[in-house]
């Protein structure tokens, strides 16, 4: 059996369990993903997550790659599944079975994993930290999900170790040494260790953790060639100790370094973080696609600000989703100027992989954060802010949004509990929508739109329905070499080689669609034919795509334009998403 026709099993299997899961409770295209990266996390393979391959980077037994990482794998296997067992109500045994194992691990200095070096840091003590770092948001969101004091003291005393090292690590000697060409072995293995301490200070109060977090948050740097995961996930810190002290200028801090990556250039089109910033953005990471959809929806809870949420949505419905591949699995693509491939040489940066060592699980760990902020209470009405399938318990009402998005454009609000009271529900306008039309099953709501919300209030009784269905907008961009790229609502659409061959036939870089953007951008598609269906198709995000070949423009030809997104449900492929147009 070859590799290609063992992962195609391999697919064909996680994608056969999704469909038979009693886990896939809700409905609705961001739900089947969720589902599919549970799965392939708990029964998923190859690699399979057992006790043996998860706990070997805390031992450590360097039975597999990326050991040196101490407590990585172990740690974002810890988190990821304590925030989805308490997200989904779920009990995974796992979770309680191999805890006094992981535990036993820790060293009496308080880390896991290889030794430090007897005399001054090198790289891998770097890497330690850095797997160090993981294991402690892990240990807290065990203990967060299921109030086991076992891992909060685990928590302590690895915290406690951070403070012995923190006059070293905050030195402007080792600050320089690992600052340039270090890559995923550089500073950034301690400044990520921000979201840790704040959340432990958050649990014990003990002052000390606090402190150390502050210092080290005035030691972030973004830095040409760095790893973007850990630079993102340092500034994710920065903004959870905003949220533990209220201090303004860690806000600003945050937002200030968001910007920074918007106007660095390094936000690729389909909301698209490089596994490293520019020079060496050559391939995407799933890691960093997570830090920046979470770093985004933060940032917007912390302060209104609506482009927050774009940015989060457009990553979250494109690049986070395309990242995605069919055995549930995150992971790297290989970027290409007009597009991915889904291969590429070693001197290009790599070919497409599933990262189980981290993307994974780091992707996982994504999908209950992105739940917590479908909805939200702004103190007059509750905000359905995200259009995807979630439930919330607020102010008297139990709300369920179910969504049939990728078919028709539609989502069902039901009411499943309410204390009759006049509430107010307020639906965003996304700006990749001309309207949303709104039905109240019953007839009585009072429907108003304004600065871009629309509000629908009346008293509501369990069993009420609103539907909502949003009219998309089929819209271009446009880049600096005059190629368009198309999005039709919230979604990139491209030309995927497993559908359509024929589109990548040489030089199909030269390929030209026979489209013509207005003056605004718009532009008008017929939609496609009824075609091949899987788990991830968006048909109500399908077009015809006429154009001539780059090398026999004499005779023009017909492709797809689909959805990036639908890359999960398809073999591992190149995509075009810059085109040139008439």
């Amino acid at each position: 059996m070859t590799r290609r026709a063992l992962l195609s099993g391999a697919a064909a299997g996680a994608l056969a369990r999704l469909q038979a899961s009693q886990a896939a409770v809700r409905t609705g295209e961001f739900s089947r993903r969720y589902a599919l990266t549970l799965e392939r996390v708990l029964r998923g393979g190859p690699p399979h997550y057992s006790k043996e391959m998860v706990l070997a980077d805390a031992v450590p037994r360097h039975i597999r790659r990326f050991t040196e990482f101490s407590g990585d794998v172990s740690g974002r296997w810890l988190e990821a599944l304590a925030a989805v067992s308490a997200d989904r109500r779920e009990n995974y045994e796992r979770l309680h079975e191999w805890l006094p194992e992981l535990l036993a691990a820790q060293r009496r200095e308080g880390y896991f994993g290889d030794s430090f070096a007897p005399q001054g840091l090198r790289r891998e003590d770097m890497a330690l930290l850095w797997g160090n770092g993981r294991m402690l948001p892990g240990l807290l969101e065990h203990h967060r999900a299921t109030r086991d004091g076992r891992t909060l003291a685990a928590a302590q005393r690895l915290g406690d170790f951070l403070l012995r090292i923190a006059p070293q690590m905050n030195s402007a000697e080792v600050r320089r040494r690992f600052s340039e060409g270090a890559f995923a072995m550089g500073y950034i293995c301690w400044t990520q260790m921000i979201e840790g301490l704040t959340a432990l200070h958050g649990v014990t109060r003990h002052g000390p953790y606090l402190r150390v977090a502050l210092e080290i948050a005035s030691q972030i740097e973004r830095r040409p060639g760095e790893h973007a995961h850990g630079h993102l996930a340092s500034v994710r810190g920065a903004a959870d100790l905003y949220e533990a002290t209220r201090e303004p200028a860690l806000l600003a801090q945050a937002e200030a370094a968001w910007q920074e990556v918007v106007d660095s250039g390094n936000v690729f089109v389909a909301g698209t973080i490089p596994e490293a910033w520019k020079p060496k953005a050559v391939r995407t990471e799933g890691c960093a696609e997570a830090d920046w959809l979470r770093l985004g929806m933060q940032l917007w809870r912390l302060t209104g600000k609506l482009k927050y949420l774009e940015a989060a949505e457009r990553t979250l419905f494109n690049e986070f989703a395309m990242n995605q591949f069919s055995t549930g699995d995150f992971g790297h693509r290989a970027l290409a100027a007009t597009g991915v491939r889904a291969g590429a040489t070693e001197a290009q940066g790599g070919a497409s992989a599933r990262a189980w060592w981290c993307c994974t699980l780091h992707g996982l760990r994504a999908f209950p954060d992105v739940l917590r902020h479908v909805w939200r209470d702004n103190g007059d009405s509750l905000c359905y802010d995200l259009p995807l399938e979630g439930e919330a318990q607020m102010r008297g009402l139990s709300l369920r949004a179910s969504s049939a998005l990728h078919e028709d454009g539609s989502i069902h609000i039901d009411v499943t509990a309410a204390d009759g009271r006049r509430t107010a529900l307020a639906v965003r306008l996304p700006g990749w929508a001309s309207r949303v039309d709104i039905h109240d099953g019953a007839g009585e709501a009072e429907i108003t739109l304004r600065d871009g919300w629309y509000r629908i209030a009346r008293p509501w009784q369990a069993g009420d329905r609103i539907q909502l269905r949003y009219a998309m907008n089929t819209r271009t961009e446009r880049d600096s070499a005059g190629r368009i790229a198309i999005f039709h609502g919230p979604w990139l659409l491209g030309v995927a080689e497993a559908a359509d061959p024929f589109f990548f036939d040489e030089p199909h870089t030269m390929n030209r669609l026979r489209i013509q953007p207005d003056a605004k951008g718009a532009v008008r598609l017929n939609p496609a034919r009824s075609g091949e269906r899987h788990a991830f198709s968006v048909p109500a995000a399908r077009f015809e795509a006429p154009y001539l070949p780059g090398g026999y423009p004499l005779e023009p030809c017909e492709a797809v334009l689909r959805p990036v997104s639908e890359q999960t449900g398809m073999r591992t492929c190149d995509w075009e998403y810059w085109f040139l147009a008439e």
